[in-house]
C-alpha cells in the first residue's frame, strides 16, 4: 500500500451483507425509476427539486428514493440498521485491521516515557529518530457518516480526478456489489511527496513552529501526549521562532499535476472485480470513478466507506481539530481546489509584500478575459453575437420540433 497507494481486497463483508445492500441500492433506484416514470420515458434518473428539509433516520430527505446527485453518480446513505452491521464487521476483517496498523501504528516498546530524559537528549539524532518511528496508534473506527452506496448510470462520464484527501487522515475502501464492473482508475502513486496537513505543532526541543509532516500526522502526535521533534533542531536558529505556514504551495506541489493531465488516472486498480472485492487506499491517492458506458446495460453500484485511526494517550481535543478528524466529503482535491489555492496564495504573498492592489489586477485584466468579460466595445459587440446566435438557435429548434408534430399527425 504505501508504494502503490492501494491493495486489493477479497471478500471483504460476509456474503448475505453484501446482497443485502446491492438489495437496499436496487430498491432505492426502482422507487426512484418509479417517482419519475410520469415525467420522463428514459432511465436518466434526474433527481427532482428538494422542496422539503426533513430526514428520516437514514439521513435522507424522503425525496429521490434517498439520492443525492454527486459528480457522475446518485449517492445515498446506508439504512441505519444495516450500517450498524455492515460496521461490526468491517471491524472484524482481519485484513483492514492490519493495513490500519501498517499505516498509522508502530510498536510503543522504544518509546521514552522519561519526558525529561527525551528532552535532555533531543539534540541526541539517534533518539530523536527512534522517538519519531513509534506510535500510540490503538485501532481504528469506521465512520458511519461515511457509509454511502453509489450508483453510476449508463452513458455515464468518469468523475474529475481527486483525492479524497489532502493527507493522510484516514484509508478509504470501495467494495463492489456485482460482478465484473469496472475499476476505479487511479494514477501512479509517490509516496515520497511532502502532503500538507494544515496543522502545527511545536517541536519538543527548539520549539520552533512548523507544519507538521504527514508522516508524524499519521502517528497522532498532534492528538496525544507524545512529545514531538522537528528532527532540525541542530540546525542554525532562525530569525522566528516558526517556519512560514505556507499549505498553499504545499498542496500546489503535491497535486499540481491535477492542472497538467485530466487523463492523469490512466490506470485501473487490480483485476477485474467479483461481488465482494474491492480496494483500500490512502486518502492521497489521485483516483476517480471510470464512469459507466452507454453500451452497459445496468448500473455500476459499489459501497464506499472510511476507516479513522484512534490512539491511547490523547489530549483534550478542540473543537477544531475535532472536525478535522471527521470524514468530509467536501474536502476532496481536485484541479479547481488546486487552482483556487494557487490563487489565493499569490494574493497572499503579494499581499504581504505591500501590494495591496492585485485582486484589482486579478479581477479586471485576464488575458482573454476583454472579449467576454469586460464592458468595453469588443465585449460588448461579442456579448450581442452571442445573443443573436442563441436566439437563432431556437427558432431553428421550435420549427423542426414543429414539423415533427406534423408529420406525426399531432399538429394543431
Amino acid at each position: 500500500m504505501e508504494s502503490t497507494g492501494f491493495v486489493e481486497m477479497k471478500r471483504v463483508l460476509p456474503y448475505h451483507l453484501v446482497g443485502l445492500l446491492r438489495a437496499e441500492v436496487e430498491d432505492k433506484l426502482s422507487s426512484l425509476l418509479s417517482s419519475q416514470c410520469d415525467d420522463d420515458d428514459d432511465d436518466s434518473y434526474r433527481l427532482k427539486k428538494k422542496t422539503k428539509t426533513a430526514k428520516n433516520r437514514d439521513g435522507d430527505d424522503g425525496y429521490n428514493g434517498g439520492f443525492v446527485k454527486i459528480s457522475n453518480s446518485l449517492q445515498a446513505n446506508v439504512s441505519h440498521d444495516l450500517a450498524e452491521k455492515v460496521s461490526m464487521a468491517l471491524l472484524e476483517n482481519e485484513t483492514l485491521g492490519a493495513a490500519m496498523k501498517l499505516v498509522f501504528g508502530k510498536s510503543c516498546d522504544n518509546e521514552d516515557d522519561n519526558d525529561s530524559t527525551a528532552a535532555n537528549n533531543a539534540l541526541d539524532k539517534k533518539i530523536v529518530t527512534e522517538s519519531s518511528s513509534s506510535s500510540y496508534y490503538d485501532g481504528f473506527v469506521v465512520e458511519r457518516e461515511s457509509l454511502k452506496l453509489l450508483a453510476t448510470t449508463p452513458r455515464s462520464p468518469p468523475q474529475l480526478p481527486h483525492a479524497d484527501d489532502h493527507c493522510t487522515s484516514c484509508l478509504v475502501g470501495i467494495v463492489h456489489l456485482k460482478d465484473n464492473q469496472l475499476q476505479t482508475r487511479i494514477a501512479q502513486y509517490n509516496p515520497n511527496k511532502d502532503y500538507p496537513t494544515g496543522i502545527t505543532s511545536t517541536c519538543d526541543s527548539c520549539h520552533v513552529e512548523e507544519q507538521l509532516p504527514d508522516e508524524d500526522y499519521r502517528r497522532g502526535v498532534h492528538l496525544t501526549t507524545q512529545k514531538w521533534y522537528c528532527g532540525n533542531c541542530q540546525q542554525p536558529q532562525q530569525s522566528s521562532s516558526s517556519t512560514p505556514y505556507d499549505f498553499e504551495r504545499k498542496l500546489t506541489h503535491a497535486f499540481g499535476e491535477l492542472l497538467q493531465d485530466p487523463n492523469i488516472c490512466n490506470a485501473y486498480a487490480g483485476n477485474t472485480p467479483k461481488a465482494n472485492d474491492g480496494i483500500l487506499a490512502l486518502p492521497t491517492l489521485l483516483h476517480c470513478g471510470p464512469g459507466n458506458p452507454s453500451t452497459s446495460t445496468s448500473h455500476r453500484i459499489v459501497f464506499f466507506f472510511t476507516l479513522r485511526p484512534t490512539y491511547q494517550h490523547t489530549k483534550r481535543l478542540t473543537s477544531q481539530i475535532k472536525e478535522l478528524h471527521r470524514y468530509n466529503s467536501d474536502i476532496q482535491i481536485h484541479a479547481p481546489c488546486v487552482l483556487y489555492n494557487m490563487v489565493q496564495r499569490t494574493l497572499r504573498v503579494y499581499g504581504d509584500a505591500g501590494y495591496g492592489n492585485l485582486e484589482y489586477y486579478s479581477n479586471n485584466f485576464i488575458i482573454g478575459g476583454d472579449r467576454v468579460n469586460n464592458a468595453g466595445a469588443d465585449g460588448g459587440a461579442e456579448r450581442n453575437r452571442l445573443k443573436v446566435e442563441l436566439e437563432r438557435a431556437k427558432a431553428k429548434i421550435e420549427r423542426q420540433e414543429k414539423q415533427i408534430e406534423r408529420l406525426m399527425g399531432r399538429g394543431d
